[in-house]
């Protein structure tokens, strides 16, 4: 494991016992440890906390090592995994993907958990992401694409952030909601 992606975890784990349990935890590499999350939440009200437990440069191998200190522990009720932008395409990454995600439903029964694929500037994305899906069962695990767009990625951001934050929400969405998330 890499040096700063294990001191990165253990400064998460030494704030765990700041967090909420049964609020949302994002846990990802390099593109949702940039992502603005705190600033995009900070413009809206939401029932829940969001804790980005997200780590620049982390491998699928090395989250599943760390899934304890950054997310199990946490006893979220919502949990959204990004990434694999980090590794390279192969059978053993989707299995330690799979892995991870048993890992996490094991650890976390009443758990939901929402796959988010990777954008289209990784070079493996769309085969990978097909590999994703098949992992998602639809019911406890799902999967979100991203909309990419030609776009500022000031608008990008908030246009993703519009995408996740419908699934922030414990109740259901409004019909505006609905139209404002597609874009």
């Amino acid at each position: 494991m890499k040096e700063s992606v294990r001191a990165k975890a253990n400064s998460m784990k030494k704030i765990n016992d700041l967090t909420l349990p049964g609020e949302i935890v994002i846990f990802g590499s390099t593109y949702m440890a940039g992502f603005p999350i705190y600033e995009l939440v900070n413009k809206c009200t939401f029932e829940n906390a969001v804790y980005n437990r997200s780590i620049n440069g982390l491998t699928i191998e090395e989250a599943l090592e760390i899934a304890d200190d950054c997310v199990i522990n946490i006893r979220p009720s919502k949990i959204f995994l990004s990434l694999g932008e980090e590794d390279e395409y192969g059978t053993d990454t989707i299995e330690n993907y799979a892995a991870l995600v048993s890992k996490i439903l094991f650890g976390l029964p009443g758990c939901e958990l929402y796959i988010i694929g990777l954008t289209g500037n990784v070079p493996h994305a769309e085969v990978f992401n097909k590999s994703l899906m098949d992992i998602c069962d639809g019911k406890r695990v799902k999967y979100v694409s991203f909309i990419t767009k030609n776009i500022s990625e000031t608008a990008l951001y908030k246009i993703r952030f519009r995408q996740l934050s419908r699934f922030f929400r414990n109740s259901s969405m409004s019909l505006y909601d609905v139209f404002s998330a597609i874009e």
